[in-house]
């Protein structure tokens, strides 16, 4: 009996991974997926506890017109945020602010946004290019934070080439750039008005991945617990078929190495970041009567220290986000911590890590109550480092793949999951995201 030879094998199926799947079977290709795990979904899983759910990476995903598109063809319906969710809060002098500037500093913000040449200079750090575009009082009151919570990086030692370098194509100020970016979408499908922001699915993002592996496993193949570290073996084995590369940061690295000597030298170069999350549960709130969608902390520049010694990055109101999170009475909040600055917490137990949350909890809220749960999740390397060496092997994957090969992941076209849907689905319908 002669073996079969998918048309496409796609290493690795977490959320990128299955994506890729379900849109090279919607081309009509046949697909193998590789995990090397014993179940799909990557870093992605929602947890049904006794007292709500909880989400072990991301919330929710911006909209898209490409999410949209993608719900329908898997016959789910987007949860949309609750409006209440809307305010976003960085604690600043002591109080959650929604815009911790001065009217001098949002002056002067203006101005470096009507006047600053606003494209990344070649070797700019996100943390110079912030100095130079927005001044240091936004610098370090609103973009490190905000970055610091997507990235939890060092801003230092983040590209704004990488970050910053798609949306910002011209060598003009913010403004210019921003109508560019605007002008760019016209001709592109639209979402409705109400549905933008960030959404979900009824049982959390964990339900698009079951819809997706569903739809994989039935149209294509998925084999579990497949280690592949040798990409070369691989394409012996299957010399006709297309692959896709969808693991994570070091993964890839060392299955490229086994082929093209070019990435050889990035060994040891491209570091990544250990996540820690949170969720608790109890009766009572931080936001004290008020709602929204979460708060950050900024960090100090060099010290990585935060106002009142607050340990973690920031919090996320996840009952106030999406309705049925929790049983009634019941409140959800989800602590991020490590990253840039704070590599050691992931090396901590549950319980001193639980610790460490009660104590900042404290610190926010002093008159709060006895927690009802906690559900601790470790990653140890969940984020890839967005510096220059990333840029250059980005550049490299480019410049030194042939056609036949791709790698994808949140190291490639954004670090959020409407990046990677977006990235997909340029890939796979080029027409529809010109």
């Amino acid at each position: 009996m002669a073996k079969w030879v998918p048309d496409h094998i796609v290493i690795g199926a977490g959320f990128t991974g299955l994506l890729h799947a379900f849109l090279a079977l919607e081309k009509g290709e046949s697909v193998l997926v590789l995990e090397k795990r014993e179940s799909t979904g990557g870093l992605i899983r929602s947890v049904r506890t006794e007292y709500g759910i909880v989400e072990t990476a991301a919330n929710g995903i911006l909209n898209c017109w490409e999410l949209e598109s993608l719900a329908a063809r898997l016959g789910l319906d987007i949860l949309i945020s609750n409006p209440t969710s809307k305010k976003r809060y960085i604690f600043s002098d002591g109080k959650m602010r929604r815009l911790p500037l001065s009217i001098f500093e949002i002056i002067s913000l203006v101005f470096s946004t009507l006047t600053v040449p606003s494209q990344p200079l070649p070797g700019e750090s996100i943390y110079q290019w912030g100095k130079r575009v927005l001044g240091e009082k936004t610098l370090s009151k609103v973009l490190e934070p905000a970055l610091g919570g997507i990235y939890a990086g060092d801003l230092d030692a983040m590209s704004a080439e990488l970050v910053l370098g798609k949306f910002l194509p011209e060598q003009a100020p913010l403004w210019k750039n921003i109508l560019h970016l605007r002008n760019s979408r016209k001709g592109k499908p639209k979402i409705l008005p109400g549905r933008r922001g960030t959404v979900s699915f009824r049982g959390g993002l964990g339900t698009l991945l079951g819809a997706l592996e569903a739809r994989v496993s039935s149209q294509g193949k998925i084999k579990y617990n497949q280690d592949i570290t040798n990409l070369k073996e691989l394409r012996v084995s299957y010399p006709k078929s297309k692959i896709t590369i969808a693991t994570n940061l070091s993964t890839a690295l060392k299955l490229l190495k086994s082929e093209y000597k070019e990435f050889k030298s990035y060994q040891g170069m491209l570091d990544t970041l250990p996540i820690v999350s949170v969720t608790r549960f109890g009766r009572d709130s931080i936001l004290n009567g008020k709602r929204g969608f979460g708060v950050l902390f900024p960090k100090d520049h060099k010290s990585f220290s935060s106002e009142l010694g607050i340990r973690s990055r920031g919090i996320l109101f996840n009952d106030f986000i999406f309705s049925g999170r929790t049983s009634d009475g019941i409140h959800s909040e989800t602590f991020i911590m490590g990253g840039a600055g704070d590599r050691e917490i992931s090396s901590k137990t549950e319980e001193e890590i639980i610790s460490v949350v009660e104590e900042d909890r404290k610190k926010l809220f002093s008159e709060g109550g006895i927690p009802l749960n906690h559900y601790v999740t470790i990653w140890k390397d969940a984020l890839p480092v967005y510096g220059p060496q990333l840029h250059a092997f980005n550049r490299d994957l480019d410049r030194v793949l042939p056609g036949e090969i791709r790698v994808e992941g949140n190291f490639r076209n954004g670090i959020g999951l409407k990046s990677i849907i977006e990235r997909a689905f340029s890939l796979y319908h080029p027409n529809l995201s010109a």
